[in-house]
């Protein structure tokens, strides 16, 4: 499978957390965010292997953020802090994505998650970046994939 196969099957999944609204992938991103809770999902980096002789190997680092509100404030901690295990529970139990990967972890490179915090994204007309509430998740996505190899 390739990232545009496994990624909406994702988007999906994430879409299902409890209290989530909206979740947008590389390929329908929104200009200004005007629906909260809702999370913007992106490829941020990766590696892949390929031989003659075998399979071929992905590893994706993702980040999904999360973003709870349109401004920072401190009612919105305590809706935010819920979905760190909201978000670690239907991982869990999507660990293959339907059968699309090997697997869809926490990036064991380095933490789950960042925040509650201040996350950027977008502008206002001034072009001052919009500033939200929100939580990052990091995660890894493998997946084995045939490649054609001509030697």
């Amino acid at each position: 499978m390739a990232i545009e196969d496994w990624m909406p099957v994702l988007a999906s999944t994430l879409g299902a957390i409890t209290g989530v609204e909206q979740v947008y992938t590389y390929d329908d991103l929104p200009g200004v965010l005007t629906v909260f809770p809702c999370i913007v999902i992106m490829p941020t980096a990766g590696a892949a292997n390929y031989s003659a002789g075998g399979p071929g190997v992905s590893m994706h680092q993702l980040q999904a953020t999360l973003y709870v509100s349109a401004q920072i404030l401190p009612e919105a901690y305590a809706l935010a802090v819920p979905f760190v295990g909201r978000v670690l529970r239907k991982l869990a139990a999507h660990l293959q994505l339907g059968g699309l990967v090997s697997h869809l972890l926490p990036d064991p490179g380095g933490p789950f998650y960042q925040g509650p915090g201040a996350i950027e994204y977008g502008a206002d007309a001034d072009g001052q970046p919009r500033r939200h509430l929100g939580i990052i998740f990091r995660l890894e996505v493998k997946e084995i994939e045939t490649i054609a190899v001509s030697a």
